[in-house]
């Protein structure tokens, strides 16, 4: 049997776009190299090769489980974010026979470097915060993956469930240098 060139892709053109901050007008094929990327670099250590396995294997034949089917629901922010992060730049500069240069359209204002480099970093971000919630659904739901087996699952027991939460579990999304909190969680200090 011959060997597939290419690994099956966990996101199709639709989901990336509808999962991601990836504008419909850019051209895909700019965009999908960095999607197996991704899912190397971003995804597979948390599936581990039997799941990811199992899932391509579905995917191929179009015939996802149920269970899967909500798996896939929470990997799709986790590609489409991460591969927002590593396509980036290449959407925003292409290269030609003579340099790298910036493109921009006639109705547009190209992003400045410091701009570029906050944008990224909110993506970063947001992507990692989307790996965590996979994670957080995989270990809440590790009897419908017989198939994940993690290195370490005694880290599943920081998302026990409970009755609500006294800790902040979102990010700022806006950054204030040289701002000092006199209190971990606004409470008076004592």
């Amino acid at each position: 049997m011959a060997k597939k060139l290419s690994e099956t892709l966990l996101i199709d053109e639709y989901n990336l776009k509808l999962w991601s901050p990836i504008s419909k007008n850019v051209g895909i094929d700019r965009v999908f190299p960095y999607v197996s990327l991704a899912q190397e670099f971003y995804l597979s250590d948390v599936l581990g090769l039997p799941l990811k396995e199992e899932l391509q294997h579905q995917v191929e034949e179009d015939n996802l489980t149920l269970e899967n089917k909500a798996l896939m629901i929470k990997i799709f922010p986790v590609l489409g974010f991460w591969t927002s992060y590593l396509a980036l730049r290449s959407i925003a500069y292409t290269s030609s026979q003579k340099s790298l240069v910036k493109e921009h359209s006639d109705n547009s204002e190209a992003l400045n470097e410091k701009e570029l480099a906050e944008y990224l970093i909110q993506l970063k971000n947001n992507a990692e915060q989307f790996t965590e919630i996979l994670i957080r659904y995989l270990c809440h739901c590790k009897d419908l993956y017989p198939l994940w087996r993690p290195s370490k699952p005694c880290l599943c027991d920081k998302y026990e469930e409970g009755e609500g939460s006294n800790e902040k579990t979102y990010h700022n999304l806006i950054y204030f240098p040289n701002k000092v909190r006199k209190s971990c969680c606004g409470c008076k200090d004592k």
